[in-house]
């Protein structure tokens, strides 16, 4: 499912239609200047033991606000994930890492970390590499919020193209307050609480995408669309031709208890997971956007006695167009009320 990194560029028609108007082209990447900035020039060692955070906030620094590109070539590059010695991205640039380059987290003990940080910024462009979490060397066990990429507060235009981010101590990416964010070919492996949390968020695409192995705490899920409070809200979103393989939570989990969930498109996806998709106190997510999914399941047959054995068959269920209205082999859409407090006794 994931597209060669030049295929995806080549495919920039795959404009987010949604925000065309305020002029961002979602997977279409292309930097505004040719300045180039190799973070080996800045000091950078990328040899899987040096702190090479400093260095490439350096060239970060120096790209930014320009319109060109920030260029890790291929190389281990341990960096600092938590407080000010954190990776920031500035506005107008363009962060290029080669195939085999990974920024990898120094392990620390912190609740919350990101190893790419992309606030109250616009026009930010991530392409290619890994970002490995320190999931199995975590200093503690404490919080969930270890993010490879952190989108917010006050976020715009931000695509994040060709990007594998693992072995996060919570979620592989994280959107916090942006406005028309573009996830293109990416892929989250191995986090421990979601592949993609969005909690504030208008206008946001995922695309020919790869969300699994996700496990370790709840909720588990490929990606969840969950506002935090009513402050928060999620509108316009479109998640397409991707895939959700063996994540503990489910495929895709939309909750709007605490904050308002609406607009979602889900289509032409594959889930190969017990729970594809749960909807919950989202009365503005519509059943007819959800069509067009495939769900793959392991079911056992009947055995023939003591002697028999019994395979598992792979079981494919295609859902029902959209226009058919709701498949409940693909969604799960109930409301839940509040518990009422018992009365004190007299």
């Amino acid at each position: 499912m994931r597209l060669p990194l030049a295929a995806m560029i080549a495919a920039g028609a795959l404009c987010f239609a949604a925000s065309a108007q305020a002029g961002f082209e979602g997977c279409t990447i292309a930097p505004a200047s040719p300045l180039v900035v190799n973070v080996k020039d800045k000091g950078a060692k990328g040899d899987g033991r040096a702190d090479d955070t400093a260095k490439i906030q350096k060239a970060i620094d120096e790209v930014a606000g320009t319109g060109g590109t920030v260029y890790v070539p291929d190389g281990v590059y341990m960096v600092h994930a938590t407080g000010r010695r954190r990776l920031l991205l500035g506005s107008r640039m363009t962060l290029k890492l080669a195939d085999r380059a990974v920024l990898k987290v120094i392990p620390n003990g912190a609740k919350a970390y990101s190893t790419l940080k992309i606030a109250n910024v616009s026009d930010v462009t991530v392409v290619g590499g890994t970002l490995q979490g320190d999931r199995a060397a975590h200093k503690s066990k404490a919080g969930e919020w270890g993010m490879g990429i952190t989108i917010g507060p006050e976020a715009r235009r931000v695509t994040i193209a060709g990007v594998t981010a693992k072995d996060m101590w919570g979620d592989g990416f994280y959107v916090g307050g942006a406005i028309d964010v573009a996830f293109c070919s990416v892929v989250a492996d191995h986090n421990r609480r979601q592949g993609l949390s969005v909690v504030k968020a208008k206008r946001l695409l995922v695309t020919n995408s790869v969300f699994k192995n996700t496990r370790g705490t709840r909720p588990s899920a490929g990606i969840d669309l969950e506002p935090d409070g009513p402050t928060e809200t999620i509108a316009a979103v479109r998640i397409e031709h991707s895939k959700f393989i063996n994540n503990a939570g489910g495929g895709i989990m939309i909750a709007g208890k605490k904050g308002e969930v609406a607009n979602v498109e889900i289509s032409h996806n594959v889930f190969e997971e017990g729970r594809p998709i749960l909807v919950e106190n989202a009365p503005r997510v519509r059943s007819t956007a959800i069509c067009n999914n495939r769900h793959i399941a392991q079911q056992e047959q009947p055995t023939e006695g003591f002697n028999s054995f019994a395979e598992q068959v792979e079981v494919v269920s295609l859902q029902a167009d959209c226009r058919e209205g709701r498949d409940l082999r693909f969604e799960v859409n109930r409301n839940k009320k509040k518990k009422k407090k018992p009365k004190p006794a007299n």
